[in-house]
């Protein structure tokens, strides 16, 4: 019997509700029961289904695999100016039946082509690390994770707030909904990140992703933050304050509230001022890595995670040639230049300070893995890099994840 061979095509309006129910189908096999329409409203939606990229192949008529790209726009502090496209991989899914015919592999081939059409200079996913390595991914940034008790919460706001002053609730919270009045003033306080994501319009979709709630923060009845709280009430995945120094006694007030014990939180290298406070408030913290990436432009993607540093630390002027090597035995060198605050990404013949293979270059410049190869000493790849410069920040918080 004649195996039966896919064909390759991209979706279009017309597939919308057979691509839902193949990755429903997919998908529930292995977390229970999945609907991708609340799950990731910003992509899924009635109204949003044709924002994603689909890559699919067929088998007479049917689906039997699929990829989606999400497009992401970076921006550094909402400039315009200062923008990194991005591809956002996501709902990998083939069906039980066909795989081992190397329908992924065909499809994250058609995804990264379709990234490089569109002006993408990078691709991010999420996944098993050692399995997207083979297609050239390699986890990226650093996240650092907070886990508090009540307890720690209690003792942290008597210190910082007096015993006495946590006797009564100052915060209140409102969940926010499309409705809601607070909406300009939040996303007010999320464009002051120093890397933004979203647009005005995404902002409360991207926030209700994997059925997360969002809650105003009103002291007074005046908004004065938003917590985004995931849906099983175990991990704040964002927040934003006026004041970040309240920030210790909003989530006392919000964990007497909904009467929570215990509570994990996430933040970037880069939002130094949140760290300071969570980690008064924590019983412990980690640093893991973030995102799992793969550069296709090594001269914006360089220049733009420099720019980002520069918003929160001072780098140095100097100068640093990276070389990367290919597959092929290659090195493409790049020159890396700061020089009175102005950053600039080229390439360049000079001789390189350092020569990484792709991944290597990833995870020793933007993870913990950094420190680790410093400590190498004078065999260090690092030896010579510009004093602070690395590591170099990448991190989303989990609504913008795809």
């Amino acid at each position: 019997m004649n195996e039966i061979k896919g064909e390759y095509c991209r979706g279009t309006a017309e597939d919308t509700e057979d691509i839902l129910d193949f990755a429903n189908m997919v998908f529930s096999m292995d977390y229970k029961s999945i609907h991708f329409a609340s799950l990731l409203p910003k992509a899924y939606s009635k109204e949003r289904c044709g924002l994603p990229r689909h890559h699919m192949i067929k088998e007479n008529g049917k689906i039997r695999a699929l990829i989606d790209i999400y497009p992401v726009t970076m921006r550094l502090n909402g400039e315009t100016d200062r923008e990194l496209k991005a591809a956002y991989i996501g709902t990998v899914s083939v069906h039980p039946n066909t795989r081992g015919k190397g329908y992924m592999i065909e499809l994250m081939k058609k995804a990264e082509e379709d990234a490089v059409k569109e002006g993408c200079a990078l691709m991010i996913l999420d996944g098993n690390r050692h399995r997207y390595q083979y297609y050239g991914f390699e986890r990226a940034g650093i996240r650092y994770r907070f886990q508090a008790e009540i307890n720690n919460i209690r003792h942290c706001c008597a210190k910082l707030y007096g015993k006495s002053g946590i006797d009564t609730s100052v915060y209140s919270f409102e969940e926010v909904d499309r409705e809601s009045p607070y909406l300009d003033k939040l996303y007010a306080l999320y464009q002051r990140r120093n890397m933004t994501a979203r647009t005005k319009e995404d902002f409360l979709l991207c926030l209700q992703s994997s059925y997360a709630v969002t809650y105003a923060v009103l002291k007074n009845d005046v908004p004065t933050g938003y917590i985004n709280l995931s849906a099983d009430e175990k991990n704040v995945l964002e927040f934003e304050m006026d004041e970040t120094a309240e920030f210790p006694r909003v989530i006392y007030d919000l964990m007497m509230g909904l009467e929570l014990d215990e509570l994990g939180f996430s933040a970037g290298m880069d939002e130094g001022r949140k760290i300071e406070y969570l980690e008064k408030m924590c019983d412990y913290c980690n640093a893991a890595m973030s995102h799992q990436i793969k550069i296709l432009d090594y001269e914006k993607v360089l220049a733009f995670l420099l720019r980002w540093k520069q918003k929160y630390d001072m780098l140095v002027t100097n100068e640093y040639v990276l070389g990367i090597q290919s597959a092929e035995g290659g090195i493409k060198k790049y020159l890396l230049s700061v020089k009175n605050g102005d950053i600039s990404v080229t390439e360049t013949q000079r001789e390189a300070d350092a020569v990484f293979e792709p991944l290597e270059l990833v995870r020793t410049l933007t993870t913990t893995m950094f420190f680790a190869e410093q400590q190498k000493g004078e065999k260090s790849k690092l030896k010579n890099a510009p004093q602070g410069w690395f590591p170099l920040p990448f991190y989303l918080p989990d609504a913008d994840a795809f």
